[in-house]
């Protein structure tokens, strides 16, 4: 892939994220402040997060390459920003991110892993050691709600801190697969394998609390598709996605269900030897 369109393809993804972070700042902000839960400052918690995940990756390009490279890290970087609990501590925040990244860089060397994952993966480690893992922001603690279908279709149920909203999920997804560089399949072959066995489960249990999985749907548009980290052959890519799906939906059974997809992401590197590198 030439420079020009790796630069194009990034900051298309970047512009597509834009209104998950205005929308996180509403929900997990405004809405907050609104109630007099936190102050004025902390509205603006996900952008925080955003700001201290792109210095990181800039301050090391900096050091490693004399100069700021526009490349997939950098969306990585922002998605994690985007995916992690709301109750995250800042400076807890920054160290790992800052650790985690640098791993990766050095892995990435020999084995490709995605980083959003690793990262992610690593601050939910690093939170659980310290307090419980909890997606429930102040307002959630404080009043009990009951969403409508379209409440979780709008992003309104408890996700990422800026994550949740299955409507800008899709419309970005309508917009990337007018791009030859996105590989559109997999976010299809993720959902569709995911939604098989949830569905059995649903008629055998009448349990639809696995049915509607808006983090599913953010990470198989954004976070499973990132170039390097997937197979490149059509037919590696449908494989690749079957097993995050399938996988994700027994993970969700197991596990957190917001979670359980970057879990099962993470373990496809095993399939990397599937993988095709371009440059």
């Amino acid at each position: 892939m030439k420079k020009s369109n790796l630069k194009k393809i990034v900051l298309e993804h970047i512009l597509l994220l834009i209104p998950f972070i205005m929308y996180g700042i509403y929900k997990n902000g405004y809405l907050l402040f609104q109630h007099d839960l936190i102050n004025f400052f902390s509205i603006f918690k996900v952008l925080y997060l955003v700001m201290i995940s792109i210095s990181i990756k800039f301050i090391i390009d900096i050091i490693k390459h004399k100069k700021i490279l526009f490349d997939y890290n950098l969306v990585s970087v922002i998605l994690v920003a985007l995916i992690v609990p709301y109750n995250i501590n800042i400076l807890l925040y920054t160290i790992v991110v800052l650790i985690t990244y640098l791993i990766s860089l050095v892995i990435n060397k020999y084995l490709l892993v995605n980083p959003v994952c690793l990262i992610y993966l690593v601050l939910l480690l690093t939170i659980s050691i310290t307090s419980n893992i909890t997606y429930l922001t102040p307002l959630d603690m404080n009043y009990q709600f009951k969403y409508s279908f379209i409440d979780y279709f709008l992003g309104k149920g408890v996700g990422g801190i800026a994550s949740s909203s299955i409507i800008l999920s899709l419309l970005a997804y309508t917009y990337l697969i007018n791009n030859p560089y996105y590989k559109k399949d997999i976010p299809l072959f993720i959902n569709i394998s995911y939604l098989i066995p949830a569905f059995i489960y649903f008629f055998i249990t009448m349990d639809s609390s696995y049915l509607l999985n808006g983090e599913l749907i953010f990470a198989s548009i954004f976070v499973a598709p990132i170039p390097i980290y997937s197979p490149y052959l059509k037919k590696f890519q449908i494989i690749y996605a079957c097993f995050i799906g399938i996988l994700t939906f027994i993970l969700s059974l197991i596990f957190n269900i917001i979670y359980a997809v970057y879990i099962a992401i993470l373990v496809t590197f095993l399939l990397n030897l599937l993988n095709v590198r371009h440059k």
